[in-house]
């Protein structure tokens, strides 16, 4: 098992989440549909917490955080399913 410190890049796969139909199929309204997929994340360990978790920072949020909360969009991800990039 990797040893992480704050400031590594990690990746991790987050199974089962909602992302746009690959194919773009869309409804009759025209609207893209959503389908279930194993996503894969890379972000930036921000530190180690306990219960064998560490939270991470994903990379490439379009979005602002909110006003003071830099940690809003974090996850805490188990050890086991991260890997160094």
């Amino acid at each position: 098992m990797a040893e992480f410190k704050r400031g590594d890049k990690v990746k991790w796969i987050k199974p089962m989440v909602c992302v746009p139909h690959p194919e773009g199929k869309t409804c009759r309204k025209g609207e893209v549909l959503p389908v279930f997929r194993d996503k894969e994340y890379i972000g930036e360990v921000i530190s180690l917490c306990g219960n064998n978790k560490i939270q991470v920072r994903p990379k490439g949020l379009n979005c602002e955080t909110p006003k003071g909360i830099p940690s809003y969009y974090d996850q805490n991800v188990d050890r086991e399913i991260l890997k160094l990039v």
